[in-house]
């Protein structure tokens, strides 16, 4: 999984959309980061998880927020994984990294596939978009006849309950 990446990140930022591009234009890449590119295979989430997990804890965030991102991240890329590509292979391109203020944390998931409407009767299964939501303090989808493209951000100098507390603290920047 460890592979170098086939395009660079700025020739990857511009063939994404305007926001997903001005996250990767903006990106700290002296600092934590990763960059990942592979083939759309359930097989590979667990080593995209893992360098997701080792990212988010190079952070010095709190506890909760660590979780936040990397459950957020772990869906957008288990939905590009499972749901861009039917009955074919295809790219699927993770970034999580900082911005050059150490400000905010942001994430940027594509894929290549086409874009599957959300079901609307009840189902276990379909939440992934709400979830995302939910966990980041920024989110945007975007969908084209390229790909679809999921935008995650979460500020890093933010007061945020730590350890479950009832207590607020700020949270770490990047160092």
């Amino acid at each position: 999984m460890r592979k170098k990446a086939a395009l660079s990140l700025q020739d990857w930022g511009s063939t994404l959309p305007k926001v997903a591009a001005r996250v990767l234009a903006d990106a700290d890449v002296t600092q934590p980061h990763v960059y990942l590119r592979f083939s759309a295979d359930p097989s590979k989430l667990g080593s995209a998880r893992q360098e997701i997990n080792r990212w988010a804890s190079k952070l010095d965030l709190d506890v909760a927020l660590t979780q936040d991102i990397v459950l957020a991240l772990d869906e957008a890329t288990t939905n590009a994984i499972e749901h861009a590509y039917l009955n074919r292979a295809g790219p699927v391109a993770l970034f999580a990294g900082c911005d050059r203020s150490r400000h905010c944390a942001w994430a940027v998931v594509s894929d290549s596939g086409t874009w599957r409407t959300p079901r609307t009767e009840p189902s276990t299964r379909g939440r992934g978009l709400l979830l995302m939501a939910a966990l980041a303090d920024e989110f945007d989808v975007t969908s084209t006849a390229s790909g679809t493209t999921v935008v995650l951000g979460w500020p890093i100098e933010d007061l945020r309950p730590v350890g479950g507390s009832d207590r607020l603290q700020v949270a770490r920047k990047v160092s």
